[in-house]
């Protein structure tokens, strides 16, 4: 028994360092605690970390031990998962991973039915891995794995949702995550001369972290400017996040992305476009132009889905990269996004770079600082309190500052031991400075608490 929630309990996932934070007894625990909560087969995958064999191995275990079958899609695309849990009919899809983070990192996450976050699973299953509350199964019933392989109805999937007019040229930077397991299936379906970077599954990461930051994508920006493609992909490493690259090299922003897609979604029914907290004053210039309004949400793409299930959305979007569109599938499915995106340039008769030249122009800039994940959410909030004497505070999800020339960000990640913090302005000048107060803010409350 755990005294207190484990480090590993992160808000949308567990994540942990392997072997310091979180072991295979814990995967063993959580299979176990998996085949307690839930009747019936379970599907599960992993992404393309080293130790993510022996963690998608221990977790199997404990569920087979309670008796429940298991189906393994091996390494896979998040998306993947997702469809499968739907195709197949079962209540329950499991990700072994850790997403973008480093490859130290592991961890799981649990889609239920359709294939869709549910937080109600998720908590009940945490809940049952710390009361170690499990059931009692007799050996003669202990379960058995199958490998199931879903690659090609997947494929068919993405096929039945996109229509390209003409054949469209680009190139893509899986970052060795398990995207490179099926990306180059669909756009050899999809008919498109290309190039993929760093596509081999590799827990290692050689390239970096897979996380499809600027600072990451320097090589596709001028593999694309090079080759003379009409346009550039990148993913993180489980699959559910791209960001788009125009025929000039320069990454789109998701608000730009978002701008793009919802110019060509036609639905006379939604009205609204959801959008995390931390990203661009553009979605609402642009929701403006289309008669749509902006639902705003804490990040974390569970918080988005739910929202455009209250809202009936056209789009939900997070500024990290994360992609819904409904009326294709309610999940953020990075590979489907793409796809669509393809479908979207084959059709628009100007370059991307001149659509994305035509919208609004806003500075921004992302950082973080370190702060022991003890430390970070009280260190937001005693910020939040300083701030809230002169100013007006938005407390949706840390501690958001608007003002004319722009707006603050800061808030505690949810997934590593940092504070981040997110600053736009009108200006490149304006943001220069919000980002210096904002940065002098957040060290001056971390050496007053003494956490640095």
């Amino acid at each position: 028994m755990y005294k207190g929630i484990p480090s590993f309990m992160r808000a949308y996932d567990i994540r942990g360092v392997f072997g310091s934070e979180i072991g295979l007894r814990d995967f063993l625990d959580f299979g176990k605690a998996v085949g307690t909560v839930v009747d019936g087969p379970v599907i599960i995958a992993r992404d393309a970390r080293i130790h993510g064999e022996a963690c998608l191995h221990a977790f199997t275990s404990g569920v087979l031990e309670e008796g429940d079958e298991v189906n393994i899609l091996g390494i896979c695309p998040i998306g993947l998962l997702s469809y499968a849990v739907e195709h197949l009919k079962t209540d329950i899809g499991v990700m072994v991973g850790a997403s973008h983070n480093p490859p130290e990192y592991t961890g799981l996450k649990f889609l239920g039915k359709k294939g869709q976050y549910c937080r109600f699973l998720d908590e009940k299953i945490r809940n049952v891995f710390l009361e170690k509350s499990f059931k009692r199964v007799s050996w003669r019933d202990a379960a058995r794995a199958y490998r199931v392989d879903l690659r090609a109805n997947y494929i068919e999937f993405i096929l039945s949702k996109v229509n390209l007019e003409k054949e469209v040229s680009l190139a893509a930077d899986c970052m060795n995550g398990s995207t490179g397991a099926i990306w180059r299936g669909v756009l050899d379906q999809l008919n498109c001369s290309y190039r993929i970077l760093n596509e081999k599954p590799d827990g290692f990461f050689p390239c970096g972290v897979p996380e499809p930051k600027l600072k990451n994508l320097t090589v596709l920006m001028q593999t694309v400017r090079q080759g003379n493609f009409d346009m550039g992909l990148a993913f993180d490493g489980d699959g559910d996040r791209v960001i788009l690259v125009d025929e000039k090299g320069r990454v789109a922003s998701p608000e730009m992305t978002a701008a793009l897609l919802v110019k060509f979604l036609k639905d006379s029914k939604s009205k609204t476009i959801v959008a995390s907290i931390d990203s661009s004053r553009l979605i609402e210039l642009v929701a403006e132009e289309e008669g749509l309004k902006v639902v705003r949400v804490p990040v974390g793409h569970a918080h988005v889905i739910e929202a455009i299930k209250k809202t009936d959305a056209l789009i939900g979007f997070e500024r990290s990269g994360h992609i819904t569109i409904p009326s294709l599938r309610l999940f953020d499915d990075a590979i489907l996004i793409a796809a669509k995106l393809i479908e979207i340039r084959s059709r628009l008769s100007i370059p991307l770079s001149e659509f994305f030249d035509k919208l609004p122009r806003f500075h921004n800039q992302t950082f973080s600082l370190e702060c022991p994940d003890a430390h970070k959410f009280k260190i937001v909030e005693d910020i939040g309190r300083e701030l809230e004497k002169n100013l007006p505070v938005s407390k949706l999800d840390g501690v958001k500052i608007d003002m004319d020339e722009g707006w603050i960000l800061i808030r505690a990640s949810n997934t590593q031991p940092l504070i981040r913090v997110t600053v736009e302005s009108n200006t490149e000048e304006g943001c220069r400075k919000l980002a210096e107060y904002a940065k002098k803010l957040v060290s001056t409350k971390l050496k007053s608490s003494q956490v640095v």
